[in-house]
């Protein structure tokens, strides 16, 4: 009789360490892991010239946005285009530490709206239709 319950227990607990346990959270904001990278995407660029800072939107979700870490890197070639103009951009895209400690209270603004940290590696303007 003891045995059925050995191989139970055997069982159960063989069960219980094959779920695993807690999954490495990302580290968050610039530097931290890479959860994307993103070549030729269309977005809306937000250069603030004065603070030397650039956000800018994707054109499919104008809820989110994404926090240029290197701005000063590309704020020449940022100068070149309007407030709010229509480019394509390279890099890296890490979560927002700020977007992260608002989302795990579970408001509902932080489903509608997404930040994000963005590793800027290059911007340039869409040429396709152009001539």
């Amino acid at each position: 009789m003891k045995i059925p319950y050995k191989i139970l227990f055997s069982l159960i607990l063989l069960a219980v360490l094959s779920v695993g346990s807690c999954k490495k959270q990302a580290k968050c904001g610039c530097g931290g892991d890479i959860i994307n990278e993103v070549v030729g995407f269309p977005v809306y660029i937000y250069p603030d010239t004065t603070y030397g800072q650039a956000t800018f939107t994707p054109i499919s979700n104008p809820y989110t946005t994404y926090y240029v870490c290197n701005p000063s890197a590309f704020m020449s070639k940022m100068k070149k285009f309007d407030y709010g103009a229509y480019v394509l951009v390279d890099g890296h895209v890490f979560w927002n530490c700020n977007y992260v400690m608002q989302s795990s209270s579970g408001s509902y603004y932080s489903y509608m709206y997404k930040a994000y940290d963005f590793e800027m590696t290059d911007i340039y303007e869409d040429l396709y239709g152009k001539k």
